[in-house]
């Protein structure tokens, strides 16, 4: 079989960068990625800058299969992720007729409609006028490809250069509309043409009560073994911190919860799910580890 997909994402946005709102959509679309067995291999961060993101978006497009942006496609004048990407591909900047007209049957209304000349009702919304700056939300790379994937959004979700979709900042926005978009590229021709729906990744955890520096030469000798068969399993150590001993750790460590008790969770990803249970196994016997359920896996 072909080789699974590979995934990148531009996050873009200046409210990001300094820190003032924290991104989730990364870590959602790397959510989604893993459990379909997407290989998302870079995430990166841009402010809403032309060139920036337009040098960002052309380099993961030549390297990754698909690329997906988020943010930077409202109305206001620092939204510029659609002229920077059609620059970046040498496109145009047009007006997308559909996407007008979806934004007409969700309740926008022309500046020139007739019901705006109907008197005000008290306490009743303002009408939302597609005036110039939501206009701009309908002004697309061209050309493209355009697909709405949620019936109760008019947003579209555009894809150029055959692997570059852009989409909207707002998590909700951005959750309700990948997950659609994703499922289209699994049941499309094109996408079963490049992705085995067998090669899911499959993990397995295990916890230990045993300091990191300890376990690092047992997982280092396990994974070198594993390269040299070329399993494609990856070992990953992930410690918890704890404060100084006192009183109340003492009484920590004898917590019933299994998340409480250990001191680093050893991760085991790859796509045979025989391998990565065998060395799940063969590891948690050298280290003395015990089982992490899955739910338990985040340390807090």
């Amino acid at each position: 079989s072909k080789p699974p997909r590979t995934v990148a994402a531009c996050i873009i946005g200046d409210e990001i960068l300094s820190g003032r709102i924290a991104d989730t959509n990364a870590h959602f679309l790397a959510k989604e990625c893993f459990n379909r067995g997407l290989d998302l291999k870079k995430i990166i961060i841009v402010p809403d800058d032309m060139n920036d993101i337009g040098d960002a978006v052309t380099k993961l497009s030549n390297k990754y299969d698909l690329v997906f942006t988020s943010g930077g496609i409202g109305p206001t004048h620092d939204d510029i992720t659609y002229e920077a990407i059609a620059n970046a591909f040498d496109l145009k900047l047009e007006k997308h007729q559909p996407t007008i007209e979806r934004m007409l049957n969700h309740g926008f209304l022309r500046e020139d409609s007739i019901l705006l000349r109907l008197p005000e009702i008290p306490n009743k919304p303002k009408p939302r006028l597609l005036n110039a700056a939501r206009l701009r939300m309908a002004t697309l790379p061209t050309p493209c490809s355009v697909m709405f994937p949620c019936d109760n959004l008019w947003v579209p979700l555009v894809t150029v250069n055959n692997n570059v979709s852009i989409l909207p900042g707002v998590p909700h926005l951005f959750e309700n509309m990948i997950i659609p978009y994703i499922n289209k590229v699994f049941n499309s021709n094109f996408g079963n043409d490049t992705y085995d729906k067998r090669a899911k990744f499959f993990r397995q955890m295990i916890g230990s009560n045993l300091f990191e520096a300890d376990l690092a030469p047992i997982l280092r000798e396990a994974q070198m073994e594993i390269n040299k068969k070329k399993l494609g399993i990856k070992i990953g150590s992930y410690p918890k911190w704890r404060p100084s001993p006192k009183d109340d750790d003492e009484k920590d460590m004898h917590s019933d919860n299994i998340q409480e008790k250990s001191n680093v969770l050893i991760t085991f990803v790859g796509r045979n799910e025989e391998e990565v249970k065998k060395w799940k196994e063969i590891v948690k016997e050298k280290i003395g580890g015990f089982e992490v359920p899955d739910e338990e896996s985040k340390f807090k």
